[in-house]
């Protein structure tokens, strides 16, 4: 539901509705004495009027993760989904800042809105954004926010956006972004260094076969890599063409990363079966020319990177 279209057509409705309530409330002679209504007023929930400036500064998280949950009381989504979020209040307060920014009108402020938030339940601290520029507002989330209600936004201590959900969010993805960021630094020290072993084959092409060799790689070669890769037998893969003089020892280099020394050397037994089950029959071929006739092994490295990557 879109707040910016929707505002002004369910403002109209919302204000009829109200004028036959209060004229039915006369006729009838139970219309509620001042006194009464001042003390209904105090027992709900507190809600905050803010301006563009403020909200600003609200939605800049500071020592904690930072989840905004933008509704209204006349968006229906927004109404269905409030309890678990709710009950995503009570799991993680204390652990994240959670508030709730209302694009109700001004004159819900402390009518609908808190009486919404009395029925639910709700602790988390609300807040009803009164501006002339939503558009404005809108850009300060996020520019793939087109304004449509209920959005939920999840930010990090730095300000990076973890979650970003339009429409009645999933209490289980939302959890589990929640449970991530909270987990993040901690997982991170946790996890111990991994060593990665390489193995880089040098190749000089024989004849200026070129096209023949580059065949035989990808469509036999990388093949490999891809169910080795799948099977998690090894870290990654790349080919890698070598620009060098015209007489240079070698025009490819083949490397192929592991996981650890214990993997590096098993490769031997954990690419049989993947060689065998691929290609039964030998290996895939361009045209008549042998591997022999257009590339031929230089060299072999074998060793430990110094300095990897982490995944």
């Amino acid at each position: 539901m879109h707040f910016r279209s929707t505002r002004s057509t369910v403002k109209a409705i919302s204000l009829g509705w109200l004028f036959a309530l209060v004229l039915a409330g006369t006729a009838s002679g139970q219309a509620k004495k001042p006194a009464e209504r001042a003390t209904a007023a105090a027992n709900l929930p507190k809600v905050t009027k803010i301006d563009q400036a403020k909200y600003a500064e609200l939605i800049k998280p500071q020592a904690k993760p930072l989840l905004i949950n933008f509704w209204a009381t006349w968006c229906v989504p927004c109404r269905e989904e409030f309890p678990d979020l709710v009950a995503i209040d009570k799991e993680y307060k204390g652990k994240i800042d959670f508030i709730t920014i209302s694009l109700d009108f001004e004159e819900e402020l402390n009518t609908g809105v808190p009486q919404f938030l009395k029925d639910m339940k709700a602790e988390m601290p609300t807040y009803l954004l009164v501006t002339p520029d939503e558009s404005a507002a809108i850009a300060m989330i996020s520019k793939d926010w087109g304004g449509g209600l209920p959005l939920t936004v999840l930010f990090a201590p730095n300000g990076e956006r973890i979650f970003f959900h339009q429409g009645v969010v999933k209490p289980a993805e939302l959890k589990a972004a929640i449970d991530k960021t909270l987990a993040g630094p901690q997982t991170a020290q946790a996890q111990p260094r991994q060593d990665i072993y390489l193995t880089i084959d040098f190749v000089k092409i024989v004849e200026g076969r070129r096209q023949e060799a580059v065949y035989f790689y990808e469509n036999n070669w990388k093949v490999y890599r891809d169910e080795a890769l799948r099977r998690g037998v090894i870290h990654s893969y790349e080919l890698v063409e070598a620009s060098s003089e015209k007489n240079a020892d070698f025009d490819l280099m083949l490397v192929t990363r592991y996981k650890g020394k214990d993997q590096q050397d098993a490769s031997e037994k954990n690419f049989e079966p993947i060689l065998k089950e691929l290609r039964p029959n030998g290996p895939k071929l361009l045209n008549a020319f042998k591997p022999e006739e257009f590339r031929k092994n230089a060299f072999l490295y074998s060793g430990r990177a110094l300095i990897a990557p982490t995944n």
